[in-house]
């Protein structure tokens, strides 16, 4: 009897637990799916502010700092909603019109439980694959969340107010935002900062503490970052050009044998305006590494002849050349993750809507996570996602990309690095089902478009067999769409598997 009765008492024990447990895991899920709904509500408020910001001249420091954390915090809330909904409609929870004939639609939120291992989603500061990539433990860390977004764009209301009184910058096309690949993503609030440089005016004569008469601001990163072309977007900003009545480009990538006689001679004119005011010159150097002081001295006779108020912009991937500098030096890096999300699902599905499509965003998600910012990845990837729109195809190339990863830090023996310039990498046929030869890329360097020749063969050819050469050769890696134009060229050699 004393067994029976123990064996009633666990069984209730076990099912009041339970019951606990199912409301607490139900009253969490409502909750979620509440703070969701508000999110989805600030997220208009916050990008109509963002997108204004970006179209307007912003001078004030202060508000432009205000307006890049906006930014941030819109790409996260944007990467919150993607990872949220994503989840439900996988674990089978469909959308549904909302209330009222809005255009919004009501997703279903999954369960942030704290109990359930498999619906918990860890915070990560890398933001790691679907599944483990959202920075949200509970709903009280999603009001979090919404409370910070809430309180920025409260702290935002008298900013707004004095957006209006800026005046409009060139407008993109109505459509431009569905074509990401066609203009600078994710640089603007830096663009401004060169602004703020190139437009300053020091007294006639003036000279700094060193003696310079000439500006010099030094602009680093690593390989590919995109400086050049972030240089030439604020290059071809129409201040800029009104500014400056010359504007030349060095890019050879070395100085070491440059002589202050000839060095203008080597510079491309970007932009002449026979217009202007007065002469000032705008000299931008583009060098891979680092340059000696010997060389740079050297040099310093073709900038004394320069005219008053004329400015220079050297970049590197060195860090070194920040000693050259009379201003504190910008440091491009790669975008977060939230903002990289943003950009590649852009790219991936184009004019479609992600929203019908759970299970490609979630591949997707994972392989934006893989890629770790590279914008020519970013495009190469997207091309081959929007080559064939199915799960099949997308299948294919995700885990090509999880084999590539894999194959290639095995040839590194470390950890995939950042910049990748001075690594070979690996690479094969993705429309065969077993590897019997492989293409091994070596330094990529881009080329200006015009200047110099570009190679028939193009990634996609050798990704999809098009093309079989053997021996060593050029490879058209990637073709920016977006001035300058550069034509990225590696050399690639076709390695037989042995049998």
């Amino acid at each position: 009897m004393e067994m029976l009765s123990s064996a009633v008492v666990g069984e209730l024990v076990n099912r009041s637990i339970s019951f606990l447990f199912s409301r607490f895991e139900e009253e969490m899920t409502v909750t979620s799916q509440e703070y969701l709904q508000r999110l989805r509500h600030l997220l208009l408020r916050s990008s109509a502010i963002v997108r204004d910001a970006e179209q307007r001249h912003v001078q004030n420091k202060s508000m432009l700092l205000q307006l890049m954390a906006m930014r941030d915090k819109t790409f996260m809330g944007y990467y919150v909603l993607d990872v949220a909904w994503c989840k439900a409609a996988i674990d089978g929870a469909k959308p549904r019109n909302g209330k009222d004939g809005d255009n919004e639609v009501d997703r279903h939120a999954f369960a942030l439980s704290r109990f359930n291992s498999a619906k918990r989603v860890r915070f990560s500061s890398n933001a790691l694959e679907i599944g483990l990539v959202l920075n949200i433990a509970s709903p009280v860390d999603l009001q979090e969340v919404v409370s910070s977004l809430e309180l920025m764009i409260s702290d935002m209301k008298e900013s707004v107010m004095f957006l209006a009184s800026y005046p409009p910058l060139y407008r993109q096309p109505y459509s431009a935002h569905m074509f990401v690949e066609k203009y600078m993503f994710g640089r603007h609030m830096e663009k401004e900062r060169v602004m703020e440089f190139l437009m300053q005016t020091r007294p006639p004569h003036g000279a700094d503490e060193k003696g310079e008469n000439i500006d010099v601001l030094p602009i680093i990163g690593p390989a590919y970052i995109g400086k050049s072309t972030f240089v030439e977007h604020v290059c071809q900003d129409e201040r800029v050009r009104n500014h400056f009545s010359l504007i030349l480009v060095y890019s050879k990538n070395c100085l070491k044998d440059e002589t202050a006689a000839g060095f203008r001679d080597n510079c491309l004119i970007e932009h002449q305006n026979d217009n202007a005011l007065e002469e000032k010159l705008l000299i931008v150097i583009e060098l891979s590494g680092d340059v000696d002081d010997e060389t740079w001295e050297r040099l310093y006779l073709s900038k004394r002849s320069m005219p008053h108020g004329s400015k220079m912009i050297i970049t590197s991937r060195s860090k070194e050349i920040v000693r050259f500098g009379t201003t504190q030096a910008l440091s491009l890096k790669c975008l977060p993750t939230e903002a990289y999300w943003y950009f590649f699902k852009r790219l991936a599905f184009g004019s479609d809507d992600p929203e019908q499509h759970p299970k490609l965003v979630s591949m997707a998600m994972e392989m934006a996570h893989k890629m770790k910012g590279s914008f020519m990845y970013a495009h190469i990837a997207s091309a081959l996602l929007r080559a064939n729109f199915s799960i099949k195809s997308w299948t294919m190339v995700l885990m090509n990309l999880r084999e590539f990863m894999e194959k290639n830090v095995s040839l590194l023996g470390e950890e995939y690095p950042d910049d990748l310039k001075d690594y070979p990498q690996c690479t094969w046929n993705l429309t065969k089902p077993k590897h019997d030869e492989y293409f091994m890329l070596y330094e990529i360097c881009p080329r200006r478009s015009g200047v110099e020749d570009v190679p028939d063969i193009t990634m996609m050819d050798l990704l999809y067999g098009c093309a079989q050469p053997r021996g060593k050769y050029e490879v058209l890696f990637w073709k920016s769409q977006i001035p300058p134009y550069f034509n990225y060229v590696c050399t690639c050699e076709t390695v037989i598997c042995e049998q």
